[in-house]
């Protein structure tokens, strides 16, 4: 599991420095698409668990440090679903230049194990909310 882990960001790496050549901010580049990612797949966890157990389940760790619920919200979901996931990433894959034995060790896929993760990602969050709604509602 760690080993595909790395090879998803070894493509991804390599995938955004060809991407934004001369350009220093690729890393932000990979860090946040894929943290964005990693914390769909934690939504997608407790939605299906929300359905599993037939109950309600909170979601996102609640936040009220605002008098607007709007900004309340969009921090919670921040707290909840994508800063753990880059900070997690950032030890994992840029603190102390890890980031180059990633990219030697595993080379590249040419961006395509990097599209077919975001699109499983999606797909495993999206498809059964529409069957839900298309046929249970």
């Amino acid at each position: 599991m760690l080993k595909l882990y790395y090879r998803i960001w070894a493509d991804a790496i390599i995938s955004q420095k060809k991407n934004k050549a001369g350009n220093t901010s690729w890393q932000l580049y990979t860090l946040v698409p894929i943290s964005a990612l990693q914390g769909i797949n934690l939504l997608t966890i407790f939605y299906w668990l929300r359905i599993i157990v037939s109950r309600q389940l909170l979601l996102a760790m609640p936040v009220n440090i605002f008098n607007a619920h709007p900004l309340n919200s969009f921090i919670s979901v921040l707290v909840t679903f994508f800063i753990p996931f880059a900070i997690l990433n950032y030890l994992a894959v840029f603190s102390n230049e890890r980031y180059k034995q990633v990219i030697e060790t595993y080379g590249s896929q040419q961006g395509k194990l990097y599209k077919k993760y975001a699109l499983i990602s999606i797909g495993l969050l999206i498809i059964p909310v529409v069957i839900k709604v298309m046929f249970f509602e």
